[in-house]
């Protein structure tokens, strides 16, 4: 019975989907601790940025040994300017996102592109599995919409007849 199960359940995932789980919840940790912290400070998005970017820039730096390699040549000096001032406005306005809509609304913005990704791949991938597609768009869909409604909070949920003890 036990060997049954083990080859149709697939355990070698099982390590990798638990390091995804867990860089999640740290990635949406973090983004609240920042809201937090920029509200409750009321620092410049672009100083606090750059404070948090500095000291892993300087290890990459050191790691990397940029000067040690061949140099860029001509046609790679530019992309890689606007490919740095690109990145900088990304997460200037990531930052000033943040601490004017709040941790939910910005995370949600990140996945907006995921959201064209699975569209995009219901109408021109192949015909496979074509209702899980489909399904995970409208998951998507309905989980925005929920959202933005403000149903994120605990007094705008559906749900909030269930625990609120000063109904009726």
């Amino acid at each position: 019975m036990m060997s049954s199960l083990r080859a149709t359940y697939p355990f070698r995932h099982t390590p990798l989907q638990i390091i995804h789980v867990i860089g999640n919840f740290l990635r949406i940790w973090s983004v609240y601790s920042m809201y937090r912290y920029l509200i409750q400070t009321g620092s410049s998005v672009g100083l606090f940025i750059f404070c948090c970017l500095l000291p892993s820039s300087l290890l990459f730096l050191a790691m990397q040994k940029p000067w040690k390699g061949r140099p860029l040549s001509n046609q790679q000096v530019v992309p890689s300017i606007i490919n740095g001032v690109i990145t900088a406005l990304y997460f200037s306005m990531w930052g000033k996102g943040l601490k004017s809509c709040g941790p939910v609304r910005t995370i949600l913005a990140e996945y907006a592109g995921a959201v064209l990704g699975v569209l995009s791949a219901a109408l021109y991938g192949q015909g496979k599995h074509l209702w899980k597609k489909v399904g995970g768009l409208v998951a998507m869909m309905l989980s925005f919409y929920l959202l933005s409604r403000g149903w994120a909070m605990g007094t705008h949920s559906p749900f909030d007849i269930l625990f609120c003890s000063k109904c009726c």
